[in-house]
């Protein structure tokens, strides 16, 4: 199987990640259970030990950054995401043994492998251990560990975990209509209000500008000009419509924003493109 690209050699955390991704690609590589030539993985969650790691969010970023990682690997197929998390939970379920929870779900998701690991403070390190497991024999078919220094670890952290909340999301809609449902990973409600708002605006300001010419011709008391009070008051009282629509739109979008809304943080890695680098686009999880 290929092996993913070499890691640049400035940075410790892409060597120690670039180090497990190779030792868990040349394992999953050897398995003899790939479809159509690819090798279908999943990356669960990681387990932080202790409380710093677990304040930082080291599990969920460790596996995150591993994960996309491993996909420059042309050979592997990671589970998405979305069904990933869906699942977690039975794993959750089945502590007592994790290696076989593991597997029962890396099987739910059509995976032959799964990687799970842990993530815990050792000195002015953290210590990232992985484990590749069949998902057929719930058997652990390698093991592997790095060190990372814990001020990379922790500036990691800082960088790319994103605090969203209701409250945020609401502010944003209150500021310009959609922003709060853009804000809320709702591309499709957010473009919604900002068209029907920026519609109704351009249309307001329009009527408002006819009725003032109207009124303005009107003004000037000539026999030619005496129909245009009507179309004043006519093009006035769109306005009027207009801006009573403009405030509709305005509440309706703060309240879905905050009622759609999550108070939770999200990992996005490409907050960090230093280490995370291209491998990164569009990798996020929230917790």
């Amino acid at each position: 199987a290929a092996r993913p690209a070499a890691e640049p050699s400035g940075n410790p955390i892409q060597r120690g990640v670039g180090r497990l991704a190779q030792q868990i690609a040349q394992t999953v590589g050897g398995q003899q259970d790939a479809v159509d030539g690819f090798k279908r993985i999943a990356v669960l969650p990681f387990d932080a030990i202790d409380d710093t790691a677990r304040e930082l969010k080291l599990g969920r970023i460790s596996s995150e950054l591993l994960g996309s990682r491993l996909a420059l690997d042309p050979a592997i197929l990671q589970v998405e995401r979305s069904r990933l998390d869906a699942l977690v939970e039975e794993l959750e379920r089945q502590k007592k043994d994790v290696a076989k929870g593991a597997a029962s779900v890396g099987r739910l998701l059509g995976a032959s492998s799964v990687v799970l690991g842990s993530v815990s403070t050792v000195g002015s390190d953290f210590v990232v251990a992985a484990r590749v497991v069949d998902t057929r024999t719930g058997r652990i078919l390698t093991a592997a560990d790095q060190n990372f220094p814990r001020a990379g670890m922790v500036a990691l952290s800082k960088d790319v975990i994103e605090v969203k909340s209701k409250g945020g999301a609401a502010a944003r809609s209150a500021a310009l209509p959609g922003w709060g449902q853009l804000y809320n990973g709702d591309t499709a409600r957010g473009v919604t209000y900002l068209a029907l708002f920026g519609g109704l605006a351009a249309g307001a300001i329009t009527s408002a500008v006819l009725g003032k010419t109207a009124a303005d011709e009107y003004n000037e008391n000539r026999a030619d000009t005496v129909d245009r009070r009507e179309d004043a008051n006519a093009h006035f009282e769109r306005t009027n419509w207009m801006l009573a629509g403009l405030g509709a739109v305005w509440l309706v979008s703060v309240v879905d924003a905050y009622v759609t809304g999550v108070d939770a943080e999200t990992i996005n890695l490409d907050l960090a493109p230093a280490v995370g680098g291209g491998a990164t686009a569009g990798l996020s999880g929230t917790f």
